[in-house]
Formats: C-alpha cells, sequence, structure tokens
C-alpha cells in the first residue's frame, strides 16, 4: 500500500499545479476571444442578423431593454487578486443594438490604482472632439479623474484593432500591468499618461 502513495503525492502536485496554472491563464486567454469577437464591427452598419453570425455572440450575455440589447463580457484577474498576489484588473466588452443595428462597440479596462480607460466606437464624435480618435477625460466635481475615453467613428482605424488595444496578459501577470503604455498598447501616441495627469 505505500509505495503507491508517492506517485499519489506527485499527482495530486501535479493536478493542482495545472489546476493553478489554468485559473491564472484563464481570464487573459478568454478576454483575448472577447477582444477578437468584437473586431472589425461596423457601427452604424452592422446588423444584429450580422453580429450573431459571429459565433462569440451566439452564446455571449445578452440584456435587453425594449427595443435596446447589449451582448456583453467580464473578465477579471480575480484568483491572482484573491491570492494578494496582483491588483484587481477588470476587462469588459460591450456591443449595443437598437433596432437590429450596431449602435456602439465598447471596451473598458480597470486596474487599481490607474484611472480606467474604455475604448469606445460610435456613430459621431462630440462636437468638441477636433481628431478621430478623440481623447476626454471625465472628471468628478471634486475634478478626480473617472475615466479616460478614446472615442471613434467606424472610419477610424481603431475599429479594426480591438486584438491589440488592450494587453490581456495583464490579466494573469504576478502584479499586474503597472503603467498605460502596458495595460493599453493601442493608447500609443494618445499620452495617456499626460491626460490622466491633468485635472
Amino acid at each position: 500500500m505505500k509505495k503507491y502513495i508517492a506517485p499519489t503525492i506527485v499527482l495530486i502536485f501535479i493536478a493542482v499545479g495545472i489546476f493553478i496554472r489554468y485559473e491564472i491563464v484563464a481570464p487573459a486567454r478568454a478576454a483575448a476571444r472577447d477582444l477578437e469577437a468584437i473586431n472589425g464591427i461596423t457601427v452604424g452598419k452592422m446588423t444584429e442578423a450580422e453580429l450573431l453570425g459571429r459565433s462569440a455572440f451566439q452564446t455571449m450575455d445578452r440584456r435587453c431593454f425594449e427595443a435596446d440589447c447589449t451582448y456583453h463580457t467580464e473578465r477579471t484577474n480575480g484568483f491572482l487578486q484573491r491570492l494578494h498576489l496582483a491588483p484587481i484588473t477588470f476587462l469588459g466588452t460591450a456591443v449595443s443594438v437598437r433596432n437590429g443595428m450596431v449602435v456602439q462597440v465598447a471596451v473598458f479596462i480597470v486596474r487599481q490604482g490607474l484611472t480606467p480607460i474604455s475604448l469606445t466606437q460610435t456613430t459621431a464624435l462630440p462636437a468638441e472632439c477636433t481628431s478621430n480618435p478623440c481623447v476626454k477625460q471625465l472628471v468628478q466635481p471634486n475634478k478626480k479623474p473617472l475615466n479616460i475615453k478614446v472615442i471613434f467613428t467606424n472610419e477610424s482605424e481603431f475599429r479594426d484593432r480591438m486584438p491589440e488595444a488592450f494587453q490581456t496578459s495583464c490579466l494573469s501577470r504576478p502584479h499586474g500591468c503597472r503603467t498605460y503604455e502596458e495595460l493599453a498598447p493601442v493608447g500609443h501616441g494618445l499620452n495617456l499618461n499626460a491626460v490622466a495627469a491633468s485635472k
């Protein structure tokens, strides 16, 4: 009987190691699939039927209120965060449909210690935007940064850059990603650090 104890212990350690590795890498892999699923969607031109032609949307969470529906995903580095090995990091996607037509595509990432960032494709830029994409910062009444928004229309190349928009591996790294350069490669050239630092 004793001769089986050592192999059993080894198998248990292997199984635990596989489980831990899966729990660590699963959120990053899922987030990468989410970004791939929304890549190339054209706001104002793609119908909900065409959206459902993408396999990811056939099983994605869908919530509706009258003529408005939203398909969304949410990923977090919960396992690493529970072990206190990384600050909480959250990545989500949302595709909004109105009357059977896609009207908005959004990606948002929140990392503890950094101002949240959202990347939104919309039908028209806000009046104050002079470039496409346009970077805006939302602030609370006390001037504390609330969100950095990168807004663009379907004419921007950003529409086809969703898989590289955010570094999904940040969800599986011990200590996470500490800077906007690591977290949001799509922000290169947009000077997100300066936007976040402005009041």
